[in-house]
């Protein structure tokens, strides 16, 4: 798999901010809180472990803190999502890094037997456990490939029932965004109400997938329109029909990405 330099660029000119984002009360009231640790150390502590991250693998999440963006709990959804799983469905944390929204949902009343994380990399699933202080949490948590069929996966395929995918989708292109359509498809139950949210990059005015190919673009970043569409392919692709909601935004902060800056949080439904 490929991902594009402003997600995986090691030059900290390009997108590392040396300072916390101002708005971390959520972060901050959960490190306190949850995993205790005093406020007087929560900036050194999170400089710390991004850190490492960074040196794991430069993503632009981790150089611009946007690790700390707890997107689930200002979905729609939450609320929801939340019964679902103190009632016993499954969710599943697609893209995870650290297992932050794991935390945030235990902290929220979710049991922590219901939930699983998915990660490329080890390392950040073990970072999580040092982030929040807590070796004993006992979510699943998976290294394995979300977009190339992986062995490590096949354990909780047609098991999930909820899966939350942030800042995952805009990091390829539409061929392996499929692919990680399809994989999502094949860990749901088949008769689950199945339930697919979360955030990313968005585009305006999308080029049109042919056209995208046909220049030999690297990631795609959708609309609601080309989302639908994908979600279309994705659909055909394994015999299951798909439903698009969502909210396409103007966004700042995004001034390293070319195009229209924008941002999509959605809500994909099985129909």
């Amino acid at each position: 798999m490929s991902t594009n330099r402003d997600f995986t660029s090691p030059d900290k000119s390009f997108d590392y901010n040396e300072e916390l984002p101002a708005d971390k009360a959520q972060t901050w009231a959960l490190l306190e809180t949850y995993s205790k640790i005093p406020p007087s150390q929560i900036e050194t502590h999170l400089k710390d472990i991004r850190q490492k991250a960074w040196n794991v693998f430069p993503y632009g999440c981790i150089g611009r803190w946007l690790f700390l963006d707890c997107v689930i709990t200002s979905l729609p959804e939450y609320p929801t999502i939340i019964e679902r799983v103190k009632s016993g469905d499954i969710l599943l944390d697609a893209g995870c890094a650290f297992g932050y929204v794991l935390r945030q949902m235990v902290t929220d009343g979710a049991p922590v037997t219901n939930l699983i994380g998915v990660d490329l990399r080890q390392e950040f699933l073990d970072l999580g456990y040092e982030l929040f202080q807590d070796k004993g949490f006992e979510a699943r948590f998976i290294a394995g490939d979300l977009v190339n069929a992986d062995p490590s996966l096949a354990g909780i395929a047609g098991t999930v029932d909820i899966i939350h995918a942030a800042a995952l989708f805009h990091l390829f292109g539409w061929d392996d965004q499929v692919e990680i359509g399809a994989r999502f498809v094949e860990l749901l139950k088949p008769q689950a109400n199945a339930l697919i949210v979360g955030r990313q990059i968005a585009d305006l005015e999308p080029l049109d997938p042919v056209e995208h190919l046909r220049q030999g673009r690297g990631w795609y970043r959708h609309n609601l329109r080309t989302w639908q569409m994908l979600w279309d392919v994705v659909g055909k692709k394994t015999g299951t029909r798909w439903k698009v909601t969502g909210v396409v935004s103007e966004r700042r902060g995004l001034n390293d990405v070319p195009g229209p800056k924008a941002g999509m949080s959605f809500a994909v439904y099985k129909v």
